[in-house]
């Protein structure tokens, strides 16, 4: 027996134990702080300590301080060959606090978690300079490091990226070459300098654009300025004016910016910059959802259970003092029963609307390389419950329920073949934010003729191009400090000589009219204190139209005003069938969408 004790230590000894991988490092948003209201990237540094490669799903969510999990889990399959390190990297969206976030894993049938303390997030965007990996120095005060191979390369993940600084070409493959190209389209601003011999950057065909050398270069609502210096010649304080030279030709102006312009240190916030600041992805789903989710007829519920306690009470007391037989009574009370129940149970499965419906707003961002960027809110009412993945066409994609309260089970992934695998119980609804990008242009115009004059648009002819959108609702233009009506006509656009200003409009908030959410206070709990909400232009147009030019808060003054060099066309239309999710199948498909296409009008445009 001592022989075999001994036999048995030294195979236990010796015998492999597999460990598990470990997280080294995890960088939150651009700038080691999130953005609030957006999705931020978070990227983890994981290590495979063992000699078998991990091969497996991992995930990343939030939790409460009493570990309940917060909104969806974020997943992503990776594989880790033995002894190696690999970043994944998620896009969680963002409130105002910060939060515990777990990550979590299975390996060799063991469940493992690591919590990490999110740090609290910024209102400001990011402002980065692009570097090679392991170069992580930063050139100057207030402005973070980004190496270039944590770059997200999925459009949609950097939205809370302000301004970039770059003085050497990326190495980069081609779907973080498009979401970079993306991102400038989108409002982003470039700074470029020279390298570190002096000379300036030479960028492959992918990047042409970049190659201009007249500053500043305009492509779509963002803005690529050419500097003649090199970073290291310049001081702290250098770089930081060269940055700020000319920033009034962006179409998205800082606080700071505006003032140096106008000469004073005095800042003009709008009185409703927190009203707008807060009208958020969240906000703009719950409204959605008033509008979606199932609609009991509850009065004839009422009235049904009040007949039945009649029943049970007075009738049947009578039943049993003037019933002969006690077997009239148990027959009696054993058919009425049965038949309220099949009663109740028809009227609480088909009062409600009995197919499944979608509610959606869409922003489509139109690229010149006949590509479209998806912005999509969408509020899914199903009647019937299960567990539903919810997919769309397009090669890129970033989704997200944006419930910073409360659970959602479910998972969501992001990338290529991105979707939301998510439980929707009977007679509910789930919402959810869907960015992508579609290798399609939705819509085609050229311009024909344009002219303005100090007051404004004074004359504008566009023609249709093959691909332009039906069942089309309004059509605008924004130019200078108006947004202008335009009339179809023989295959053309054309200015109709209706105009109002773009300032009143983006001070327009119908999010916030209580009239629309607010319940019968004698009766809540039967109907609203209005018809069931329909889905209107009017209640959405501000919002779109402010999503569209992407103005932030600090900016919305009486004196704002788009730039001159550039017109957007906005075309507001039904959603087509083809934007709508490709799974589960959905009866009632109903929604508005809002083009956007940016048009050249001097020898400024991109």
């Amino acid at each position: 027996m001592k022989w075999l004790f001994v036999l048995l230590v030294f195979v236990a000894a010796n015998e492999k134990v597999a460990e598990a991988i470990e997280i080294h490092d995890i960088r939150w948003g651009f700038n080691d702080r999130p953005t609030a209201y957006h999705i931020n990237p978070v990227t983890l540094l994981i290590e495979n300590p063992d000699s078998e490669p991990f091969e497996g799903e991992i995930q990343f969510h939030q939790e409460s301080f009493r570990g309940q999990q917060i909104d969806i889990a974020l997943s992503t399959r990776t594989y880790v060959a033995p002894f190696e390190k690999k970043w994944v990297q998620y896009y969680p969206y963002f409130s105002d606090f910060n939060g515990n976030w777990v990550v979590s894993w299975d390996q060799n049938d063991i469940r493992h978690s690591q919590s990490f303390l999110a740090p609290r997030p910024v209102t400001e965007k990011s402002i980065i300079q692009l570097v090679t990996p392991g170069s992580l120095n930063s050139v100057t005060s207030g402005v973070k490091s980004f190496p270039e191979d944590l770059y997200p390369s999925v459009t949609g993940a950097t939205d809370a990226l302000q301004e970039i600084i770059l003085d050497h070409l990326p190495k980069w493959e081609k779907t973080r070459r498009e979401a970079f190209m993306d991102w400038i389209y989108s409002g982003g601003i470039l700074h470029l300098f020279f390298d570190s011999n002096g000379d300036p950057l030479s960028f492959p065909d992918s990047y042409r654009l970049l190659n201009q050398q007249t500053s500043p270069a305009f492509y779509g609502k963002g803005v690529i300025y050419f500097h003649q210096h090199k970073l290291t010649d310049l001081s702290p304080a250098e770089l930081r004016q060269v940055i700020n030279t000319d920033k009034h030709y962006s179409v998205t102006p800082t606080r700071e910016i505006e003032n140096q312009v106008t000469g004073t240190d005095v800042a003009y916030p709008s009185k409703y910059e927190n009203i707008f600041y807060k009208n958020t992805d969240e906000e703009l789903l719950a409204t959605l959802t008033e509008i979606s989710k199932p609609q009991q007829i509850w009065y004839l519920i009422f009235l049904l259970s009040f007949i039945y306690l009649i029943i049970v009470g007075p009738v049947y007391y009578l039943i049993t003092k003037y019933s002969e037989h006690y077997r009239t009574f148990y027959l009696v009370y054993g058919l009425s029963t049965l038949l309220f129940c099949f009663i109740f149970l028809f009227v609480g499965r088909y009062s409600t609307n009995q197919t499944s419906q979608i509610h959606s707003l869409i922003v489509a961002d139109i690229l010149p390389n006949h590509k479209t960027i998806i912005s999509e809110w969408s509020s899914l009412g199903i009647v019937s419950g299960g567990n539903f993945q919810i997919t769309h066409t397009g090669e890129s994609h970033i989704y997200s329920t944006c419930q910073t309260y409360s659970k959602v089970n479910g998972i969501s992934t992001s990338g290529k073949n991105g979707h939301l695998q998510v439980d929707i119980p009977p007679n509910s609804f789930r919402t959810f934010f869907h960015r992508a990008r579609i290798s399609k242009s939705l819509l085609d115009v050229n311009l024909v003729s344009f002219l303005a004059n100090e007051t404004g648009l004074e004359a504008l002819s566009l023609d249709l191009g093959k691909e332009f959108p039906r069942s089309v609702e309004q059509v605008h233009f924004v130019f200078g400090s108006k947004i202008y009506e335009l009339q179809i006509e023989r295959n053309q656009l054309i200015y109709s000589g209706k105009s109002r200003r773009l300032y009143p409009l983006l001070t327009e908030n119908p999010l916030f009219d209580t009239s629309y959410i607010r319940t019968n206070r004698l009766l809540p709990f039967v109907r609203p204190t209005d018809k069931k909400q329909e889905f209107t232009l009017e209640q959405f147009f501000p919002i779109l139209v402010r999503t569209s030019l992407k103005v932030p808060p600090d900016s919305i003054n009486q004196n704002i005003n788009w730039p001159d060099h550039r017109g957007k066309l906005l075309v507001i239309a039904k959603i087509p069938e083809s934007l709508f999710p490709e799974t589960p199948n959905i009866f009632k498909k109903e929604g508005l969408i809002l083009y956007s296409f940016d048009i050249p009008l001097s020898e400024h445009g991109g």
